[in-house]
């Protein structure tokens, strides 16, 4: 595989750094992180599906290529290559997966460079969600977009029990990407802590079902607005009383 073929270090190292300004949806950093962690970067479209929590791989190649669709309009690639535009991140692996048989793909060397690079999953499976963080964090931004902040884990296997148990329409006020924007966006949804990790010092056992709780981003956001945490009850009586109000 010529890593090469699409692009530089530089070149997909631009390209990312525009999307993480631009901003990236919470299920393809989700993909993008479980595919770098994966053992030599490699990994099956089933593995993926698995870690994410998607239910198959077709869940997987739709989202993903998506996002790879994205870079490729940013390297100035019009069409996609092979009819995929997911080979603009990834390639065949040399072999398939030993264990199911399946075919592997592999992470581009210049995805992997911009990625590390980045930084952003120097530190494991993390999630920056600064509206979870405290008014302390540091935050700096400089030409090469760094961004300072703490970071804590976030276990996919608690986020897939808690969409699997509970869904993915809004706790809150019931939206469902699924069902307003069709297949592309079916899956995406914000999974909030009840128990906010900033207050958490150090690992704690999440319960799936009973700490987490699957929020639309507007939702979320008003959780955790001007620095509080309110609770789900809390966003529930405010909808409530703007609905009535609008009468």
């Amino acid at each position: 595989m010529n890593h090469e073929e699409f692009g530089t270090n530089d070149a997909y190292y631009r390209a990312f750094q525009a999307i993480l300004l631009e901003g990236i949806p919470e299920n393809h950093l989700a993909l993008l992180r479980a595919h770098f962690h994966a053992p030599a970067h490699t990994v099956t479209w089933a593995q993926l599906a698995k870690r994410v929590g998607y239910a198959n791989g077709s869940a997987v190649n739709l989202q993903y290529g998506t996002l790879a669709r994205r870079v490729a309009r940013l390297l100035r690639i019009d069409e996609a290559p092979k009819g995929f535009w997911l080979f603009v991140l990834v390639g065949w692996a040399d072999k398939r997966d030993a264990t199911s048989g399946h075919t592997a793909f592999i992470l581009r060397r210049p995805v992997i460079e911009a990625l590390t690079q980045l930084g952003i999953f120097s530190d494991g499976a993390v999630e920056l969600l600064p509206d979870e963080l405290g008014p302390s964090a540091a935050i700096r931004e400089g030409a090469r977009c760094q961004v300072f902040v703490n970071a804590y884990e976030r276990n996919p296997e608690a986020r897939r029990r808690c969409i699997a148990a509970r869904g993915t329409a809004c706790s809150i006020c019931g939206f469902s990407f699924g069902a307003v924007y069709g297949p592309e966006a079916d899956g995406y949804i914000h999974v909030h802590h009840i128990q906010p990790l900033s207050e958490c010092r150090g690992e704690y056992v999440v319960d799936p079902v009973q700490d987490l709780r699957p929020v639309c981003p507007n939702c979320h956001a008003i959780l955790h607005l001007g620095g509080r945490c309110r609770t789900i009850e809390d966003v529930r009586r405010l909808l409530r009383w703007k609905r009535r109000a609008g009468k």
